[in-house]
C-alpha cells in the first residue's frame, strides 16, 4: 500500500502530504506523535505493480505512532558527507487499520505495542547542512 507514485516535481514519490495537526513533535524531549485518520491510499499486489503505472485498488489507512524518551541522546556531525541531526532514543507504539474493498486488518491495541529500538530528532542534510 502506498500513496501513489506520480511524482512531486522535486522527484519524491510514496508520499503524501497531511494535516500539520497529524504531527505534534518535541525532538529534544524525545516525544512526538503522527496520527492520521482514513489517509486514502492504493494497494498493489507486489513491488513492481506499484511502480508499473497501474492504477492499483483503492484503500485506506489510519495509524497512530507515539514516540517516547528520554533516552540515549546523540549529537552527529559528519562534514565529509554532509550530514548532521541531534537524536534521542527511546521507545515507540503503534496501532494501524487498513481496508482494502471488503477486508479490513487491524492491529492490536496501541497499550499492547512495543519496540526494541526507535528514535526521535532532526538532521540536516544536502543544502540545509553547512560545510564550513
Amino acid at each position: 500500500m502506498n500513496p501513489g507514485v506520480n511524482p512531486f516535481p522535486d522527484g519524491l514519490f510514496w508520499t503524501t502530504r497531511v494535516s500539520p495537526e497529524a504531527v505534534v513533535a518535541r525532538p529534544a524531549s524525545g516525544d512526538a506523535v503522527y496520527k492520521v485518520k482514513d489517509l486514502v491510499i492504493r494497494n498493489y499486489p507486489d513491488f513492481g505493480t506499484a511502480l508499473s503505472g497501474d492504477p492499483g485498488v483503492p484503500a485506506t489507512v489510519s495509524f497512530e505512532v507515539r514516540w517516547f524518551g528520554p533516552g540515549q541522546r546523540l549529537n552527529i556531525q559528519d562534514r565529509e558527507t554532509g550530514f548532521g541531526g541531534e537524536f534521542v532514543r527511546g521507545q515507540a507504539k503503534m496501532a494501524w487499520t487498513a481496508t482494502v474493498g471488503n477486508f479490513r486488518f487491524e492491529s492490536d491495541p496501541i497499550e499492547t505495542s512495543s519496540s526494541d529500538f526507535a528514535e526521535l530528532g532532526t538532521e540536516r542534510n544536502g543544502v540545509f547542512f553547512p560545510r564550513a
